[in-house]
């Protein structure tokens, strides 16, 4: 079976194929991907109407380096990402998937985006190779961690999930690109954040919003303040003239806002380990790319299973989408919810 994945959620432009044999083994054919990262930094953080610009340039040339290898009337279904996501991006993929599943006549596979970063674990983004898709040992936590999105669940298998918190302001992603802005670091900010973070030593101490909360709800905005007003604070009274010197104080203050925002996700994710008879963690989205936050993982879960993505599908692509669509044909525990389209 051939599933072409499109995803078209934010700034990145996707398209992936994969050929299954069955539920245990694939092979991915292609990795098309356009990123948009320098159509939006000058403007330091999406701008949902040229996404949806960019994605209707991107999507027909990114399927023509496709079609010189492959041909698509062998495509058995066509998965889209239908949110959630930015609204004028969404249509964008949206109609392009309508068009191309007229023309080559395949049915459509919609696709929840939050459902895909979860199966990304499961593979490698290995081209031309057949590969075992990845056995997770349930139940099991699962956590989205996204520019958008932190979802806490507990997962009995990928078709049987409970959310058990979500953000109820801002997302972890978010805050870590806001506070970079406030920086003045580029877009995207998380990876400047990351980068200067390693570099830090000295911890200002911030609030971790809800992290005695007895729920499993996220809440960012209040670290994003504080952490706005301490630089305000420090900009005010600290006269530092020399690029050593700035350069030191931007490390420190990554190191503690990337240090505190972790230790808020390390403490739901404890919470719920130890109310629930966990065998494995999932840890996935753009965030999860963070090399840091892996490491903290591994040492305060030595005991359990982790899985992360790899770098390349932790952000957003074809081949989640693609993935996910195919469990969602070959395994949906309710057929009757089972939304597969000739058309939309």
């Amino acid at each position: 079976m051939f599933i072409l994945g499109i995803e078209t959620t934010c700034d990145e432009t996707g398209i992936g194929l994969i050929e299954f044999k069955n539920s245990e083994e694939l092979k991915i054919h292609n990795n098309e991907l356009a990123s948009q990262v320098k159509i939006h930094q000058q403007y330091g953080g999406v701008v949902p109407l040229l996404a949806a610009r960019e994605h209707e340039k991107n999507l027909p040339y990114l399927l023509k380096n496709i079609e010189k290898k492959f041909d698509l009337r062998k495509i058995d279904y066509l998965a889209f990402s239908v949110g959630p996501g930015l609204l004028p991006a969404l249509i964008s993929g949206k109609n392009f998937v309508k068009s191309l599943a007229q023309k080559i006549n395949k049915k459509i596979i919609p696709v929840d985006h939050l459902r895909a970063h979860l199966y990304s674990i499961l593979i490698k983004n290995q081209i031309g190779k057949w590969q075992k898709i990845r056995k997770i040992p349930f139940p099991a936590i699962g956590l989205i961690v996204s520019g958008g999105h932190t979802n806490l669940y507990l997962m009995h298998n990928f078709e049987n999930k409970k959310l058990l918190g979500k953000t109820l302001d801002d997302a972890v992603g978010e805050i870590l690109d806001k506070c970079a802005r406030f920086l003045s670091l580029p877009y995207p900010g998380g990876p400047q954040i990351e980068k200067y973070a390693k570099r830090g030593n000295y911890y200002f101490s911030l609030p971790k919003p809800l992290i005695n909360h007895r729920g499993y709800d996220f809440s960012f905005s209040g670290l994003k303040s504080a952490f706005i007003d301490l630089v305000t604070e420090i900009i005010k009274y600290q006269n530092i003239t020399h690029i050593r010197g700035k350069e030191k104080l931007i490390s420190d203050l990554a190191y503690s806002l990337q240090k505190t925002a972790f230790e808020v996700l390390i403490s739901k994710t404890k919470k719920a380990i130890d109310e629930f008879q966990i065998k494995s963690i999932i840890v996935s989205g753009g965030v999860a790319a963070n090399q840091t936050l892996k490491k903290m993982f591994r040492f305060y879960f030595p005991y359990q299973k982790i899985f992360f993505p790899e770098r390349s599908l932790a952000t957003d692509n074809g081949l989640n989408i693609a993935l996910a669509g195919y469990f969602i044909k070959a395994k949906a525990v309710d057929k009757t919810k089972l939304e597969v389209y000739d058309h939309l």
